[in-house]
Formats: structure tokens, C-alpha cells, sequence
């Protein structure tokens, strides 16, 4: 983002970035839809693959969010991701969405009566069981398909609600180099007995060390005490007793949501668990990044080990260089969007904002060489902000021919 007013950087950051959010496509991006034939199921699974709006325009690659009852949640979820990936909250996310053919058979790992949160019988016939092989699908169909389309990033995330939640659950504790995070809102572990809760309970019990996120949720199931709100009791007194190192685990409880309303505030909740440290610290007050441009670096590359593929600090690094701009630290701008050119030189903006130091310093041409670097790679690349850069350099030309002519008049 390129800002003009640098002396007044700090007040008006806030208001660029709302302005900016706000002129984005106001339609969401229309998930596409794709079928995959599976063998392990024996039968063909309509699979919704929703973009992030941050996608629009680019061939960036995405961490990848799976999601049980795909197309009941995909425009939640991905309204969710968008806001947060807006305000710096996360990066941005794919969504594999996944429709059901057979809901209780492929969301529950094992066999049983299906029962409500109260743990009464429901009328339905034992039609569970089918976890494992869904899973299956998802490990060795649906994850090759979606990596040979899309080049995804080495990031996986599981949400699932209700029985989903369940799966979820239990895909952590039986298939724990599936996915890197879990969500598992409202999770039904009153199912077959809280089968799937004793085996997290014995799995938890023999882990010293587990980097893996999980965040689960409960919302108002009805008339307490029941089955599933007793499930999530003996969950979270799990985890208050046994959290092996590197284990992040988080939980909440909703009781203004009913089972289907919780679901909004815990994917949000659940999101802001897994990128939970995301947001670059700043000193208290000015806004400033936590030790300075080497505090930003060792951030994000902190962050790009954490998550396994590279996040990229170049906004931050340019946040930080208008900063010191507007506090008129000039040869501290320069050297700090100098800094950015040198990780990111396949950034356009990069050399657009290393122009407006050096503008600043009254080195007209070299900043003028910039923007032209500036225009060419946004050129190259179909940055959307190149009418931006080509207008700076018109006033930059502008600026040097009123120069000369008055040059040359003295």
C-alpha cells in the first residue's frame, strides 16, 4: 500500500487500510466447483475450492482450510478468513469445502445409535463408522487432487461442527500428521459412549511433545446436564491437567449461541487460536514495531518456521519505513525500505516506497530510477497498483523538468 501523507502516518494508517478493505469486490469469491471420483468411497464427492479475496489478480499460494459440511459453512468461514486476512490478522486461506453424500456415515469414527446432546436416542439407524475411510479419501484422494490443481501451501487446518467436530477430534488423535491445526465446534462426544473423548484422554496421557493447534467450542445444547456438554467438561478438564510442549490448545463456551448459531464466533475464535502471535508486537503508544527493523525480521521469520513455508514481512517492513518517515528519521527510512528491496526485489512497491525516501532526502533522480524500476516490475507482474506508480513518476518527471527550466533561466 503506498501512503502519501508520511508526516501523518501514523494517524491515517488506520483509515487507508479501512478505506482499502472496503473497495474490494463486495461480491465474495464464488467457490469453484470440482468433482473427485474416490475409490476409497466408490463414489464421485462435488468438492467447493473458495479463494481468499486477497487471491483476486494473483498466483499466490494458500494454506488450505478442509471443511466438513462444506457447503453449509464455506461463505462463513471464508467471509471470516477474508476479514481477518484484511486486517493483518492471518494470512490469507483456501477452503476445500466438502458436501456430504452420507453425513453420520463418513463424520463418525465408529458404529453406534445416533443421540442428541442429551444423549437420547434419535430413531436413526447405526449407520456410523465410516471416519477412518473418509478420512482415507481426504489423505490419499482429495489431498494429491487439490495439490496438483492449486500448489497449495504445506499448511492444513480441519474444521468440522457437531459430528464434523467429532471427526475432527478424532483425526488429531488417530491421524495426527493429517493436518497442522484442528477446529472442532460443538464437537458430538457423546457419540458411541464418548468413545473418541477416552481415546483423546489416553492419547493426551503418553504425549510429551506435540506441535500441533486444536481449538474446540461449545455452544447452548439444550437442557444441562447432557451428554455432550459433559464430553466437553471432561475436554477441557483434559487440558488442564495435560498439555504436552508445543500443544496449543484453546476452548470456549457460548451459551447465548444455540448449536447451529455457535458456529460464526467459534471459526472466528478457532482462526484467531491457530494464528494466534500472527500480528507483529508494537511498543505500547506509538505503534512502532518491537525492536525496530531486526525485530520485524526475526518475527516473521519465526512465523515462517512455525507455519512451514515463508511469511513474507515486506508490508511490515514498508509500515515501518513510512513510520520513520513521519518522524522525519530519513537516512532510517531509507535504509529501511532499502532493506525491503533486498528481500522482496520481485515486489513493485518496494522501489516506489524506497522513491518517496529518497524524495524525502532530495535525491530527485535517483528516486525517479525507482519509480521507473517500480512501473517496469508492476508492469511485469500486473500489479494493480501500477496506474499508482506510473502516476508518481509523471509528477517526479514533472517535478525535473519545472527544474531545469528554472535552471536554465538563472
Amino acid at each position: 500500500m503506498r501512503l502519501r501523507a508520511v508526516s501523518t502516518f501514523l494517524i491515517c494508517f488506520v483509515s487507508i487500510v479501512s478505506i482499502a478493505a472496503s473497495a474490494q469486490n463486495l461480491a465474495p469469491p464464488v467457490p469453484e466447483r470440482i468433482t473427485v471420483h474416490s475409490n476409497v468411497l466408490n463414489e464421485d464427492r462435488v468438492i467447493l475450492v473458495r479463494m481468499p479475496a486477497a487471491a483476486q489478480g494473483k498466483k499466490d499460494k494458500y494454506p488450505v482450510l478442509y471443511l466438513a459440511d462444506g457447503d453449509g459453512h464455506i461463505n462463513e468461514v471464508g467471509a471470516i478468513i477474508d476479514f481477518l486476512a484484511s486486517q493483518g490478522r492471518c494470512t490469507p486461506i483456501m477452503i476445500v469445502g466438502i458436501p456430504n453424500t452420507n453425513r453420520t456415515r463418513d463424520l463418525t469414527p465408529t458404529p453406534a445409535t445416533l443421540r442428541g446432546p442429551d444423549g437420547s436416542a434419535q430413531n436413526a439407524p447405526a449407520t456410523g463408522g465410516g471416519g477412518d475411510k473418509f478420512l482415507e479419501f481426504i489423505q490419499t484422494e482429495l489431498f494429491p487432487e487439490v495439490e496438483k490443481r492449486y500448489q497449495p501451501r504445506p499448511y492444513r487446518i480441519f474444521a468440522g461442527h457437531s459430528l464434523g467436530g467429532l471427526l475432527a477430534i478424532h483425526a488429531l488423535i488417530a491421524h495426527p500428521d493429517m493436518f497442522n491445526a484442528y477446529i472442532a465446534v460443538s464437537p458430538s462426544l457423546q457419540w458411541d459412549d464418548q468413545h473418541t473423548l477416552h481415546q483423546a484422554q489416553q492419547f493426551f496421557a503418553k504425549q510429551k511433545e506435540f506441535k500441533k493447534t486444536l481449538f474446540f467450542s461449545l455452544g447452548n445444547e439444550g437442557a444441562t446436564p447432557n451428554a455432550m456438554g459433559d464430553g466437553f467438561d471432561q475436554m477441557q478438564k483434559l487440558f488442564t491437567t495435560t498439555v504436552p510442549k508445543g500443544f496449543i490448545v484453546r476452548s470456549a463456551r457460548y451459551p447465548d449461541e444455540d448449536h447451529g448459531s455457535t458456529t460464526f464466533l467459534a471459526h472466528y475464535a478457532g482462526l484467531r487460536t491457530v494464528f494466534d502471535g500472527w500480528v507483529m508486537p508494537r511498543e505500547p503508544g506509538g505503534g512502532v514495531p518491537v525492536g525496530g527493523l531486526k525485530g520485524v525480521e526475526q518475527h516473521y521469520q519465526e512465523l515462517s518456521e512455525r507455519f512451514g513455508f515463508p511469511v513474507s514481512a515486506e508490508q511490515a517492513i514498508n509500515q515501518l519505513g513510512y513510520g520513520l518517515l513521519g518522524e522525519k528519521k530519513i537516512e532510517e527510512s531509507i535504509a529501511t525500505f532499502k532493506r525491503n528491496v533486498e528481500l522482496y526485489p520481485g515486489s513493485a512497491n518496494v522501489y516506489d516506497s524506497l522513491a518517496d525516501g529518497l524524495e524525502a532526502a532530495g535525491k530527485a533522480d535517483v528516486a525517479r530510477q525507482n519509480v521507473q524500476k517500480a512501473v517496469t516490475v508492476a508492469t511485469e507482474t500486473g500489479d494493480p497498483l501500477l496506474p499508482q506508480f506510473k502516476q508518481h513518476l509523471e509528477r517526479l518527471a514533472a517535478a525535473a523538468t519545472t527544474a531545469n527550466k528554472a535552471g536554465q533561466a538563472k
